[in-house]
């Protein structure tokens, strides 16, 4: 961990890990990919086809007009970025800036990086636990909030170790604390 974490005087270290590097749920990662490339092509060749008739403009109305193109593409152009590169930089990044702690009262998920937070998730009888295996690493959900959205629609918001190659021992871990805190 890149700065102690505030464990109680009776807490002990069990386990510490991090994301597995990489992608992971390929499918969906692949299909937004696809999906944003048309917005980056389409965004940046907007963006230079008028840059070059900028300087081509014989009146005020067509200088305008290249003008209003290239800022109508950049919107686009961004969109598309951020669903092509957005999944390779988070890959990248993740296992670098999230560390994972269980102790035998809590989980922590500390994220260091542009948004440093660290969350505290009691390990208690009631905890909601599930495990989602994956081909490369597995998470362990142990949190979870049905919330409301703006519109007013239900969804369920997840916390828990995301992408860990030991998913299934952290798993039975938390499983035999959850037995012993009854």
């Amino acid at each position: 961990m890149t700065t102690p974490l505030p464990l109680h005087p009776n807490e002990t270290l069990l386990w510490e890990g991090a994301p597995v590097p990489g992608l992971h749920r390929r499918r969906l990662t692949s299909f937004l990919m696809l999906f944003g490339l048309p917005f980056l092509l389409i965004g940046v060749a907007l963006f230079c086809y008028s840059l070059l008739l900028y300087p081509q403009a014989a009146d005020l109305p067509d200088g305008g007009n290249a003008l209003v193109t290239t800022a109508f593409s950049l919107p686009f152009a961004a969109f598309g970025a951020f669903l092509v590169l957005g999944p390779i930089i988070e890959a990248r990044t993740a296992s670098r800036d999230v560390r994972y702690v269980l102790t035998t009262r809590a989980a922590y998920v500390q994220r260091t990086g542009r948004f440093p937070s660290l969350k505290v998730y009691p390990i208690l009888p009631s905890t909601a636990l599930e495990l989602e295996r994956g081909t490369r690493a597995s998470t362990v959900w142990l949190h979870a909030r049905v919330e409301r959205d703006s519109d007013g629609d239900l969804g369920t918001t997840k916390a828990g170790f995301e992408n860990i190659a030991e998913g299934e021992k952290v798993f039975g871990m938390i499983r035999d604390l959850q037995g012993k805190t009854e």
